[in-house]
């Protein structure tokens, strides 16, 4: 069950997302293999907030913006949320340069599970040293 966050979701409901990307390719890996997958609630608040950027700076439509809202609400992504979580996700934002803390949330809770995070944020994987538990689309 792994854990998947919002630099990866973004991806598979944006409106300009493309078929072909690693994002996709993905979930329907992830999909076929019916693999349940996790998140904490803040995954939602965040590609929520994307989308609004995305329509607010005319990237896509207000109304391209609702649609991939309703997409995001229907994605088989279970809620796992811990205050655990949120107390671990400050501890590693501290320890690893004070990287913003709504990243580590999605290390935490991986850490918790002790499973799998799927990420496209390059930056987060560079600063947490590359483990293999953390891993980019391509590599699911």
């Amino acid at each position: 069950m792994p854990v998947v966050d919002a630099s990866l979701v973004v991806d598979w409901v944006a409106p300009d997302a493309a078929p072909d990307s690693p994002a996709m390719a993905a979930l329907a890996s992830l999909a076929a293999s019916d693999i349940p997958l996790l998140a904490p609630r803040l995954l939602w608040e965040e590609v929520g907030n994307a989308l609004l950027t995305g329509a607010r700076r005319q990237r896509w439509s207000g109304a391209g913006a609702d649609s991939a809202f309703r997409r995001l609400t229907l994605l088989p992504v279970r809620v796992v949320d811990s205050a655990l979580d949120v107390d671990r996700a400050w501890e590693l934002a501290r320890r690893y340069d004070n990287h913003p803390i709504y990243d580590m949330v999605y290390v935490a809770l991986a850490q918790r599970m002790a499973t799998q995070l799927i990420t496209q944020d390059r930056s987060l994987r560079q600063v947490l040293g590359e483990p293999p538990w953390v891993v980019g689309p391509a590599e699911v």
